[in-house]
């Protein structure tokens, strides 16, 4: 009797099954392998990715370094130099001003409604040129702070012609302006100066020219020449002198003097014009028990003598003017010339300048009238140059309508050696 089959099928069913379920599980484990793989392969492009952007990074951290050190040297360059430097971006915003620029503005607030601000904004809208660097017309000249400034507008672009934005360049010129003024004033002065004296020598000379050979020359017509040849003489050696101050080759004597001797000296000289502008002068001498010192008499006298005729110019008749000269119990071994009148004064904008080379400041009276006496604005420069010669000082006190009081200071007795 033949056994059944049925076990027989039932092992091969088995045996299928189980290979289905190897297939399964081997599936599965090559799945997890290949997407274990795939999974490494992102994380080394995802490190890659992370590695590149270190590095861009690094790269960026360089040029932002390197930039910031571009724009501290920039800064540091606009910073030290005089001109005025201001630029605004192409929406019109301030984006950078150096201290020169500062200190031009001053603490004007409303830097838009000045001259300066409008012209930076006539500026804003204007197209790119095509270079990098392009100044907008001319330098024009406004008055900032009651000083005169140069204002040149640039437009600036990038290395793609693209605009930027617009620099503005300011220099102070009011120097400038005050050294024309002062060497027109000059020209104009020395002109007169040398034609008051030539204009009598002209028509004495006429006069002698055709007086009869026969005849002896008119002798008050060789009086007037000799006069005004001696003006000349004067006014020509005062040139050299100042030229010989503003050179460093100015010399002085080492001399004995009385202060009391010298100032009495020169105040009667100026009793003429004292006469004539109707003024009274006061002299007052201090501690004059000993009043000697040395210097160098010919140009002491010079330099008091511009002091006492600055006064006489600049006070008005039937007003006074107070000398004192002497000595200070705290100050034995110095000695002092002052003069204070009772004139027009001097302005608080021409009291820096006063002691300036050919400066001439605006004196005017109360009712607002110039006072322009004759000189060519030397006098209280050359008084000045001989005391600290001297090593002393001349120093100034004034204000408007309320006279004026210069104090010449100088030392009893002087180094055998003084700086030039």
């Amino acid at each position: 009797m033949t056994q059944p089959q049925q076990p027989v099928n039932e092992d091969v069913g088995g045996v299928l099954k189980r290979v289905h379920l190897l297939g399964s599980a081997t599936e599965e484990l090559f799945n997890r392998v290949y997407g274990g793989l795939n999974r490494r392969k992102k994380i080394t492009e995802a490190m890659e990715q992370l590695d590149k952007m270190e590095v861009r990074n690094r790269q960026l951290r360089d040029a932002l370094k390197e930039k910031s050190i571009e724009t501290q040297r920039l800064t540091g360059i606009l910073a030290s130099i005089s001109e005025g430097i201001i630029m605004q971006d192409t929406e019109g915003r301030i984006v950078m001003m150096n201290s020169a620029a500062e200190n031009i503005l001053g603490s004007n607030k409303n830097f838009w409604s000045t001259e300066l601000g409008i012209l930076f904004r006539e500026s804003l809208n204007i197209p790119s040129i095509g270079n990098e660097i392009v100044p907008l017309g001319e330098a024009k000249r406004v008055v900032v702070n009651d000083r005169a400034v140069s204002a040149q507008i640039t437009s600036i672009s990038d290395q793609d012609n693209e605009r930027i934005g617009t620099l503005m360049i300011l220099r102070d010129v009011t120097e400038d302006d005050i050294s024309t003024r002062m060497k027109n004033s000059f020209v104009t002065h020395i002109s007169h100066e040398l034609i008051t004296p030539l204009a009598p020598m002209r028509v004495a000379s006429e006069i002698l020219k055709h007086t009869p050979d026969d005849k002896a020359p008119n002798p008050r017509m060789l009086e007037l020449i000799s006069k005004n040849v001696d003006i000349l003489d004067r006014l020509v050696t005062e040139m050299l002198d100042m030229s010989a101050m503003t050179s460093g080759d100015f010399q002085i004597k080492r001399e004995e003097l009385i202060l009391e001797e010298l100032v009495l000296d020169i105040l009667n000289g100026f009793k003429p014009d004292i006469d004539d502008g109707k003024l009274e002068v006061f002299l007052m001498f201090k501690h004059s028990e000993d009043l000697t010192f040395r210097g160098d008499k010919k140009n002491l006298r010079w330099a008091m003598s511009n002091i006492l005729r600055n006064a006489i110019q600049y006070t008005l008749p039937n007003n006074s003017i107070w000398i004192a000269a002497g000595s200070e119990r705290n100050k034995p071994h110095e000695i002092f010339f002052e003069v204070a009148d009772s004139g027009v004064g001097i302005s608080e904008e021409d009291q820096p300048r006063v002691f300036d080379l050919f400066y001439r400041g605006d004196a005017r009276t109360q009712t607002g009238k110039k006072l322009d006496p004759r000189g060519l604005g030397q006098g209280l420069f050359v008084s000045k140059t001989i005391a600290q010669a001297h090593n002393g000082n001349l120093t100034v006190t004034s204000a408007p309508q309320q006279g004026s009081t210069f104090r010449l200071t100088l030392p009893r007795n002087l180094p055998k050696a003084l700086p030039a």
